[in-house]
């Protein structure tokens, strides 16, 4: 036998230099597919900045000289020559942000392009201003072009996904390492989500005395294509390039072994650790090259008072906005309550907000008067309300609601008096839902992580899924937010607010 470096070198070639091109494992169809996908994005993004800019143009015509009649009637002449130049610009700033090398979920990828697009008219605005295209370069086109991009990029992003995938070109194959808890998590996640683009080809065992043949998920199976010694081989035989591990029980070692293993096989990898209650959202990787350790930085960004000034302020500035809008509304559905039945319109509860203190929570009734002296014999008589009363603090089917009542609760509507508690400074748009007293033993240890926020008109356990969660759910959902807050978290609640409203989940 050749046991002489070159032997092996010759013998083993093809073995070391199969996986250093996982490209090779694609068919034809598989390329092209992976290929119309990016052109199909990056045509999409084109064709969605320049309707913003023929918009803009079409504002600064035709809009704004009716409203300053100073504006001049025409552009400057050469306005269109600089127009690749800016669209080049743009595409380079989606890629600076990695928006064209990573799949992210939808709110993060729309902060990821917010950031881009004010990237790229800020260095917008600096050419013209350096190389003094002021005559040639309309800057009014160019705000105005910013603005209507920032709803119109996130929008048109969507909309390219879902028709990409739709054609069947954004979609790629994954595999999940594990078939415990958290792998079945992310199963449904990836499933649900269909604007990542993963389809989960299936499952990998980690020990032997996991689970075999199929893993029901959401009423769908998904088969188990083997164990975690063989992944090289399943990957190849499957051509995926896409790989998530959600395995706690692999120790580090283990883990660094197999990842070791599959990584020149693999586009991405993804390693979900058991961090559930450690704060990720502005957390940073970091890692020092001489020990080879990796590790992670987390922050508490309340204790900035910068972070608790600038919530403070966009609750200021959004409430009062959202006040004024919906003023007609409030007058309205006073109206109807008065009509129904006698009695005050709107109903303070007292409920514990930042620091334990008390507050009165605004609601408009949506009860007959005499809701709280119906209520012990209520529950005396019915040991199934009792039972809800207690897991919950509130009835799914309440008898002592009006029918104006339970319109207004199943808009969620009955909440917007709570737009004066965020202008009183007792509440916040976004936060954890306000409780009362006797729930203040269900957070446990948690507590002190409620206490250190303005409670919310809505929150996370609002917009994901609000009475159907059990209650040691929520607590996590309510913990996780505080610890992980950020503006961005609160912004897109607002917006994904909007959504669970209108689909009236969970609400009664």
């Amino acid at each position: 036998m050749n046991r002489s470096p070159a032997g092996i070198l010759n013998k083993s070639k093809a073995e070391y230099l199969e996986p250093l091109n996982s490209m090779a494992w694609l068919t034809m169809p598989q390329m092209l597919r992976k290929t119309a996908g990016m052109l199909g994005l990056v045509a999409f993004d084109l064709i969605t900045m320049v309707l913003v800019m023929a918009a803009s143009i079409e504002i600064r015509l035709h809009l704004l000289p009716l409203i300053y009649p100073h504006f001049p009637d025409r552009l400057p002449e050469h306005l269109g020559d600089y127009g690749w130049a800016f669209l080049c610009l743009y595409l380079l700033c989606l890629y600076y942000e990695g928006l064209y090398s990573s799949r992210l979920p939808f709110w993060e990828e729309a902060r990821k392009l917010l950031r881009a697009i004010t990237l790229t008219f800020i260095l917008a605005f600096a050419m013209v201003s350096m190389m003094k295209l002021g005559g040639e370069v309309s800057r009014t086109v160019l705000l105005m072009g910013y603005f209507l991009a920032l709803p119109a990029a996130p929008i048109g992003r969507f909309l390219a996904k879902t028709f990409l995938g739709c054609a069947g070109v954004w979609n790629e194959p994954c595999l999940i390492t594990g078939t415990g808890p958290q792998a079945r998590m992310i199963v449904g996640a990836l499933s649900r989500d269909h604007y990542l683009g993963y389809t989960v080809k299936g499952l990998v065992n980690v020990n032997e005395t996991d689970e075999v043949g199929a893993i029901p998920v959401d009423g769908e199976d998904y088969r188990v294509l083997g164990s975690v010694q063989d992944l090289p081989a399943i990957l190849k035989r499957h051509r995926i390039r896409h790989i998530v591990i959600a395995a706690p029980d692999l120790t580090g070692s283990e883990l660094v072994s197999t990842v070791s293993r599959i990584q020149p096989y693999t586009r991405s990898i993804l390693v979900v650790p058991d961090w559930s209650g450690i704060p990720v959202i502005g957390g940073e990787a970091e890692y020092f090259f001489n020990e080879r350790i990796l590790a992670f930085r987390t922050r508490n960004n309340l204790a900035s008072r910068g972070n608790v000034i600038c919530k403070r302020v966009f609750d200021l500035v959004v409430g009062s906005f959202l006040l004024v809008a919906a003023a007609p509304l409030l007058l309205l559905i006073a109206l109807a309550i008065r009509l129904e039945t006698p009695g005050p319109i709107v109903f303070a509860h007292p409920r514990l907000g930042r620091n334990g203190n008390r507050f009165k929570c605004y609601k408009f009734r949506s009860m007959v008067t005499n809701a709280g002296e119906l209520l012990p014999q209520l529950l005396r008589d019915n040991y199934e309300l009792q039972e809800q009363w207690n897991r919950d603090f509130k009835l799914k089917d309440d008898p002592r609601v009006t029918r104006i009542g339970r319109i207004l609760r199943q808009t969620s509507l009955d909440e917007l008096p709570q737009l004066i508690n965020v202008l009183k400074g007792d509440m916040s748009l976004v936060g954890p839902r306000p409780i009362v007293a006797e729930e203040m033993e269900r957070f446990g240890n948690q507590v002190r992580d409620y206490m250190m926020v303005l409670p919310g008109i809505t929150g996370l356990w609002q917009v994901s899924g609000r009475n159907d969660i059990d209650y040691e759910e929520r607590v996590m959902m309510e913990t996780w937010y505080v610890r992980n807050w950020s503006l961005w978290l609160d912004i897109s609640l607002l917006f994904r607010t909007i959504g669970v409203v209108l689909s009236r989940r969970g609400a009664y």
